[in-house]
């Protein structure tokens, strides 16, 4: 009797340990469930900006003619209005749901003069910045073809830039190797689609 009482014990027991076990992992297979679902549920669009950008007359340089070796020229910065506050309203989200932005495309064309081309620069580098924050490099090209005035800039799309778009101003500033100064009143627009990533309100 005590022998059938053992292992009736016994059994019990392991059936304990089997009910906690399949529990365990329905409970691990439940969360990483929700877990997808709320991935799945998160919000992804793309926000557009364009801005325009003067090139600067370089002092002791005439336009056009070739400067032996180059020069870094840092243009100044170009404020961006976020409009944060209103995406995130429009998008049913808040700021502080937002996941992720990142810097998704980033292409700069010439507007002025008519035709002008890059041949100008070596190779360009765009940074953000935004009222106590530091400067983040978030774009470059370090071989500009010839011929070419639209560029499509290599972006760090990996760099997480949430805290920079949700000031109500961003900066971009864009520093250039040129091999020659470009002519008077050269324009630039500077076109950057921004991605945010958030968990929605409800």
């Amino acid at each position: 009797m005590a022998q059938l009482y053992l292992l009736l014990g016994g059994e019990k027991k392991s059936d304990m340990k089997k009910i906690m076990l399949i529990s365990a992992i329905a409970a691990t297979i439940l969360s990483g469930s929700c877990k997808k679902a709320k991935e799945l549920a998160n919000i992804s669009v793309d926000i557009p900006y364009t801005q325009q950008a003067s090139i600067p007359e370089v002092d002791g340089y005439t336009p056009g003619v070739p400067i032996p070796g180059g020069v870094t020229v840092p243009l100044p910065a170009v404020p961006i209005a976020t409009n944060s506050k209103q995406y995130v309203e429009q998008y049913h989200t808040s700021t502080n749901k937002i996941v992720k932005v990142s810097l998704k495309t980033l292409t700069i064309r010439t507007v002025a003069p008519a035709g002008q081309t890059f041949d100008f620069v070596d190779n360009i580098e765009l940074f953000i910045s935004a009222p106590g924050l530091p400067e983040k490099l978030v774009a470059s090209q370090y071989t500009v073809p010839k011929g070419q005035t639209t560029l499509t800039l290599t972006t760090a799309g990996d760099v997480n830039l949430k805290d920079y778009f949700i000031q109500d101003t961003m900066y971009f500033r864009e520093s250039i190797r040129i091999n020659a100064t470009p002519p008077t009143g050269t324009q630039l627009e500077i076109k950057s689609v921004f991605n945010l990533v958030a968990n929605p309100l409800y």
